[in-house]
């Protein structure tokens, strides 16, 4: 189980290919890349990354056990859409995150659908 996650959300659309260009720029840092219809996990040794498509967009999830090794991750994850949605501006807003996958998300948007 990690010991720090967060999570974000992105309204985008084309968020199919948006995910895998997000792989295809990680690729590199990453040990492996899993893939089912709706998630892309990215594991990076000590710790993951994982990609989920929605109806609304994308929602992305870093974890890892030691906090050096999750802000690594996260600020890879940042970069990587930075450059792969160069027409969002801001940076990604994380929120922290339990054991629930996307569960502090759907809290609190108020929904756990998007």
């Amino acid at each position: 189980m990690a010991k720090h996650i967060s999570e974000t959300s992105v309204a985008i659309s084309h968020a199919d290919q948006t995910a895998e260009l997000l792989c295809v720029a990680l690729r590199d840092c990453t040990v492996s890349i899993a893939t089912n219809h709706t998630e892309r996990l990215l594991n990076f040794g000590d710790g993951r990354a994982v990609i989920r498509q929605t109806a609304c967009g994308l929602h992305l999830r870093v974890e890892a056990q030691d906090l050096l090794t999750f802000f690594g991750i996260r600020s890879l994850v940042q970069v990587a859409f930075s450059q792969v949605a160069t027409h969002l501006f801001g940076q990604l807003e994380w929120h922290s995150a339990g054991d629930e996958p996307f569960g502090a998300i759907g809290r609190r948007e108020g929904t756990s659908r998007c």
